[in-house]
């Protein structure tokens, strides 16, 4: 996949400044595309995998919150802010997550935060048990 815009990195730090981790955040994801003229970019925290010990392979997703009002700044309009608080059924690959739809220097955005990283992507980075180390995958 291509590299974002630059305008695109910029929201994508700025969001980023926006997440206040309760534990040690797992690297973040992006995924973006432009569908009928709308730039659709969902930004997630990965998931952590346990390497060794009774809970070897266990996936466990990051803790934190998103600081709404510091978020609204990277836009130039809002039209909407959203909540998902629950999975809308088996096929709903992003589960709970925030919308906010709105226009960032004349571009129409619909960013989605995600509660849980989509099932399609794997952990970004292993806790490895033994050694109470951590090794960033992505």
């Amino acid at each position: 996949m291509a590299s974002p815009l630059n305008w695109m990195s910029d929201l994508i730090d700025h969001v980023s400044a926006s997440i206040q981790p309760h534990d040690d955040l797992a690297p973040l994801g992006c995924h973006f595309q432009q569908y009928n003229g709308v730039w659709e970019i969902t930004l997630f925290a990965s998931r952590t995998e346990l390497i060794g010990g009774p809970q070897d392979g266990k996936l466990k997703d990051s803790h934190f919150n998103v600081d709404v009002k510091h978020l609204m700044g990277a836009f130039s309009t809002i039209e909407s802010i959203a909540w998902q608080a629950h999975r809308m059924d088996q096929d709903d690959e992003l589960g709970p997550h925030m919308a906010v739809e709105g226009t960032i220097d004349d571009k129409p955005v619909w960013l989605r935060i995600t509660s849980t990283a989509p099932r399609q992507f794997g952990p970004g980075r292993h806790y490895f048990v033994n050694s109470k180390s951590i090794k960033d995958i992505w």
